[in-house]
């Protein structure tokens, strides 16, 4: 659901097209496909690997204010679990990220800030989603709206709201939908969250809590049909 991001790396060793030689001194042939199936078949399981890792750090964002504390620690862990299975398979930027991301969380779970909680669970998730590679059933554009529309609602409960950061992560949902709204799969959704992505904005104009949480509640509702829209992959 995602701009493509990781650099994956073949597992398949790729014999010289130069004449290596096998024992009995003929030339050890490869078919020529067979390293682009290795990369695509490790580029399949990067993806899924990614998308699996992102469930808990949305999870944690969703429950941040909900959760009681013992939950919140449950999460953490879930979380912080994902982010080490995918250590071994994507580069050290990464994971140095989710590391820090967690460390926020960790941070912000101390010292019982659930807003900062959220923001940091949610910026995981969103480096997550944007790595996974290839071009996914369901584009990563969708899972960014979803990590726009919890962005600003966490902001929308801080004391006092995060105006500024509210209407950042509204630019931001703009962006992304504009990258898929002329998809055919979503004609039916198209006039319908352009209204609440405009519903969003105008609630940070005119400074108003209710509206705002409203206003996200809604996105994020549209967003699981976005994500039910795409026809599943066969």
């Amino acid at each position: 659901m995602i701009k493509p991001g990781i650099a994956i790396f073949a597992t398949a060793l790729m014999l010289s097209a130069c004449g290596g030689k096998n024992d009995t001194g003929g030339k050890a042939d490869l078919p020529e496909s067979a390293p682009s199936q290795a990369m695509a078949s490790n580029q399949v399981k990067v993806a899924a690997a990614l998308s699996a890792a992102g469930e808990p750090f949305e999870t944690l964002t969703e429950t941040a204010f909900t959760a009681t504390p013992a939950e919140l620690d449950t999460s953490i862990l879930a979380a912080e679990a994902a982010a080490g299975t995918l250590k071994p398979m994507v580069p050290a930027a990464l994971s140095a990220s989710l590391q820090k991301q967690l460390a926020a969380v960790r941070q912000a779970r101390k010292s019982d800030q659930r807003v900062d909680l959220a923001l940091a669970s949610i910026e995981g998730f969103r480096s997550i989603v944007s790595a996974v590679p290839g071009t996914p059933a369901v584009p990563i554009d969708v899972s960014l709206l979803d990590y726009a529309g919890f962005r600003y609602d966490a902001d929308a409960q801080a004391k006092p709201p995060r105006w500024d950061d509210m209407a950042a992560a509204t630019t931001f949902a703009r962006k992304r939908w504009a990258n898929i709204s002329g998809l055919a799969p979503l004609a039916k959704l198209r006039t319908r969250f352009d209204d609440g992505l405009t519903a969003m904005e105008a609630a940070v104009k005119a400074r108003d809590v209710t509206r705002a949480r409203a206003a996200a509640k809604a996105e994020l509702d549209m967003v699981d049909e976005l994500e039910t829209a795409f026809p599943a992959p066969k």
